[in-house]
């Protein structure tokens, strides 16, 4: 039984990623991603250290998974901007973990909103897609002497 509800959730999935238009899909990632990060907030401040793990699990994966979409041929200058402020976004959420820093989780909700608003416009032909937010680079790991 369980295998026949995992069968029909894929089937669903795969429908709506065909009655869905793209620019919609790339909404509703942010909205998620945003949406488990403030889960994660939450965990934080409850001290749910394993449910804020999980949620910042989440997040992550729906920003690898627009991060893995940038087609820098077609994309060109905005593929760029993006790659380099899904990188940043992604350090931050490791961060989310190494520190259980809430303020973490605000900043990005806050970056991921600006970028979900400029989505929805162009999704709403109310615009074109700008460029990334500015995004500071991430630390480079740095090695000690040993």
């Amino acid at each position: 039984m369980n295998a026949h509800i995992h069968q029909r959730a894929a089937a669903a999935y795969g429908q709506a990623a065909q009655t869905i238009p793209p620019l919609r899909q790339i909404v509703m990632l942010y909205e998620g991603a945003i949406l488990r990060l403030g889960e994660a907030r939450q965990a934080i401040a409850e001290g749910r250290i394993e449910d804020r793990h999980r949620a910042t699990t989440k997040a992550a994966a729906i920003i690898d998974a627009l991060h893995g979409c940038l087609d820098f041929e077609r994309g060109g200058e905005v593929a760029t901007h993006l790659d380099r402020f899904y990188t940043y976004v992604s350090f931050r959420m490791r961060q989310i973990d190494i520190r259980n820093d809430a303020s973490i989780c605000d900043e990005l909700i806050g970056l991921l909103g600006e970028m979900r608003k400029s989505w929805a416009a162009l999704e709403q032909g109310n615009g074109s897609l700008p460029p990334a937010p500015k995004t500071p680079p991430a630390p480079r790991p740095q090695l000690g002497a040993g």
